[in-house]
């Protein structure tokens, strides 16, 4: 068994999972899934005391909306906690959404394009700093009556974050009902929509998750993308919107921001998006805890700002990937 592995698995299990002795502890695995990264996060936690065990199922395309088969349906019924370890949506199924009404916590992660940072992001970093952080940048929002988001490549786009509230993301779960992913952190928001307007140039991550050749312009109007600009790029992402059937795709859903300083533009989005001081709005479904009005949409897609400046009622909070002492908001390294 790989030491790398084995030094994820204790990691992810420890602190991320928080598996205790004597729950059920299941890893979640897909035919996709590395063998060793399954088995050695399935001895971690038989090394804490838990009653570890190990289910790998076939990888599902994430647009498949059908439900997981009745034996792991089963599994994840029982759990106490599972560690998923998948490209595989599972956590958007219907039946793991009712299991999570129970006792259950998820913990979830996919190592495909970011396999040193799925470690390195939860072991070398402060962990609870990044977290503090989040929430300070969090209450900050929430006060916030004009953000305006620019970048050098011409994003121009503002809008009122006040009373929305704020999801910080960091994968560590303790509770039942507890659903999150990591390596994080991440700070995010859903700006009030009707006030959204301007430009995102997009230079970083763009839908089906992938680094763009050349920027990507979006127009916004009150929060819905009106026009697509740029070259083959524009083209192939105005498509996947178009190819998506769903009119409120185009529908801004959350702002969010990057606070992880060991992570890397990739064209893994999820650690792409965690870059340090990296911007991302997303579009389309609106998870219910942002408390926004975008209506139901049966797809997500996020865009990726590698680098930008956002200022909050005037005054510049972040600027080319760098967070404002000023305002309480240094220490991130």
């Amino acid at each position: 068994m790989s030491n790398r592995w084995a030094d994820f698995g204790k990691v992810a299990v420890r602190q991320m999972a928080n598996v205790k002795p004597g729950e059920t502890f299941l890893v979640l695995a897909d035919t996709a899934t590395d063998r060793d990264l399954a088995a050695a996060s399935q001895q971690a936690g038989i090394d804490v005391g838990a009653r570890a065990a190990l289910l790998t199922i076939p990888s599902m395309d994430t647009s498949d909306a059908s439900d997981l088969d009745p034996a792991t349906i089963a599994a994840i019924a029982t759990a106490d906690v599972i560690l998923g370890l998948c490209a595989s949506t599972f956590v958007e199924k219907e039946s793991t959404m009712r299991a999570l009404e129970g006792k259950l916590r998820i913990t979830s992660t996919n190592i495909e394009g970011m396999e040193d940072f799925v470690t390195e992001g939860i072991r070398d970093v402060d962990y609870p700093l990044m977290i503090e952080i989040g929430n300070k940048i969090g209450e900050l929002w929430m006060k916030t009556e004009l953000c305006r988001v620019t970048s050098p490549f011409g994003t121009d786009i503002s809008f009122d974050m006040r009373d929305r509230p704020i999801d910080v993301g960091h994968g560590i779960v303790k509770n039942p009902g507890e659903a999150d992913y990591f390596p994080g952190v991440s700070v995010a928001n859903a700006p009030i929509e009707s006030t959204i307007q301007g430009t995102i140039v997009v230079d970083g991550n763009v839908p089906p998750g992938r680094l763009v050749e050349e920027p990507v312009t979006l127009r916004v109007k009150d929060g819905i993308i009106v026009a697509f600009e740029g070259g083959a790029d524009a083209d192939a992402v105005r498509e996947f919107f178009e190819a998506s059937g769903d009119p409120i795709a185009t529908h801004i859903c959350h702002f969010t921001l990057g606070l992880n300083p060991r992570a890397r533009t990739s064209g893994s989005i999820h650690q792409d998006e965690h870059v340090l001081g990296a911007i991302t709005f997303g579009f389309g479904a609106q998870n219910a805890i942002f408390g926004g009005n975008v209506p139901p949409c049966g797809v997500h897609c996020d865009v990726v700002l590698t680098t930008g400046k956002i200022e909050i009622d005037g005054k510049v909070m972040l600027d080319n990937n760098v967070l404002s002492e000023e305002m309480g908001l240094g220490g991130i390294a």
